[in-house]
């Protein structure tokens, strides 16, 4: 798209990721990049920039907090571009209930070109893809109601996800590491897993036994009555790694 002079361009990003990705691109592409938040956006207006999400000859780059927030703002502009990163976060998009601010984001930008990225792959359930596809496209795989039918409920058997996999096609790209290592692009170091048996000393014993001992505990204030499984998972997988 830069190539082709085709210059507004806006990046959704984690708020944590914006100025990893403006080096990046500027490293990586020699793109000059404008990271855009409360106070930027202030000074700009200030500076009698009455649209300061038009910049010129530069990539915006906003976080998702920021965007949602200034969507009417976003939507104004003609983009020939948008990219959102860590795109899972918009995979609820699809429910009543949804996040609001994803829907604020499909609103703004429903006609610019877009593009998803994720590493995250979707394990809970097929509509969360749908949910995905749902940004680009709303009729690209039929409403709700049918894709739950057809390939995430009683339905859905092999026939059918063959068919979701072709219509997903032309809007979806899956990467696997063996093709990456496959073009050249990056050597991964061969893993060779092994398994060790150990036996714990006495103090890590009791150790172990004292932190079980306090997970289990109705009235801790770290915990409490209601404690979450996954957060005591890694308190455990903290234990096991020390």
């Amino acid at each position: 798209k830069w190539a082709e002079r085709q210059r507004r361009v806006l990046l959704v990003v984690p708020a944590s990721l914006r100025k990893q990705w403006a080096q990046e691109l500027r490293e990586k592409f020699s793109l000059d990049s404008l990271i855009l938040d409360a106070k930027t956006y202030r000074d700009a207006i200030k500076a009698g920039n009455r649209r300061p999400f038009e910049a010129h000859n530069a990539v915006v780059i906003v976080s998702y907090e920021f965007a949602a927030g200034r969507a009417d703002d976003i939507a104004i502009i003609d983009w020939d571009l948008v990219i959102y990163d860590e795109a899972h976060r918009l995979r609820n998009v699809y429910k009543k209930d949804g996040s609001k601010r994803a829907k604020r984001l499909k609103e703004a930008l429903r006609d610019p070109f877009k593009m998803l990225l994720t590493a995250t792959p979707m394990q809970n359930s097929l509509m969360e893809l749908y949910g995905l596809v749902s940004m680009i496209d709303d009729h690209h795989v039929g409403d709700e109601a049918s894709f739950r039918t057809m390939y995430a409920g009683v339905r859905a058997s092999p026939a059918n996800l063959s068919i979701l996999k072709s219509r997903l096609a032309p809007v979806v790209q899956r990467t696997l590491r063996r093709q990456v290592v496959e073009a050249g692009h990056i050597n991964y170091t061969k893993r060779l897993a092994r398994t060790f048996d150990f036996e714990p000393g006495n103090e890590e014993v009791k150790l172990y036994e004292a932190v079980s001992a306090f997970l289990q505990r109705k009235d801790t204030i770290a915990f409490g009555d209601r404690a979450n499984h996954l957060v005591t998972l890694v308190a455990r997988k903290i234990l096991g790694s020390s």
